[in-house]
């Protein structure tokens, strides 16, 4: 009876070491080396069609503007709007994108006004409230 026990041991034994050994070599592995971050701006970029106007800042801290150019599986085409050169940057050179405000040239930024409908609406009330009181006397 002992001998029987233990051939079944030895059996479960093999049995356990084989089905750890393919374990890891079953593992499912990623279609392309990115990392998640460059998945992340990949699946962003994809949603932009090609000549998209984008303000893309990139991990070294600088800033571009631009036009979207043709997307490959690890990097992007992208051509500058300062200087109208064409460039190929990796996804995971960018730390951020968002769809861009078209730049034509120095000044152009949008700047911080009081709005126009503020003062016509207090002039108008101002008017309102003169001609209340010519009338009432």
């Amino acid at each position: 009876m002992k001998i029987i026990l233990g051939r079944k041991s030895i059996v479960c034994l093999a049995v356990t070491w084989t089905l750890l050994g393919i374990v890891p070599a079953c593992q499912a592995q990623s279609g392309s080396g990115l990392d998640k971050h460059a998945r992340k701006i990949h699946r962003k970029l994809t949603k932009y069609p090609s000549g998209t106007y984008l303000s893309v800042a990139f991990r070294d801290g600088t800033e571009s503007a631009g036009q979207l150019g043709a997307l490959t599986e690890t990097s992007f085409t992208f051509t500058n709007a300062d200087n109208n050169a064409s460039e190929t940057r990796s996804y995971s050179e960018v730390d951020r994108v968002q769809r861009g405000k078209e730049y034509i040239g120095e000044g152009s930024e949008p700047r911080h006004h009081i709005r126009l409908w503020i003062p016509v609406t207090v002039g108008a009330l101002a008017a309102g409230a003169a001609v209340t009181a010519f009338e009432v006397r």
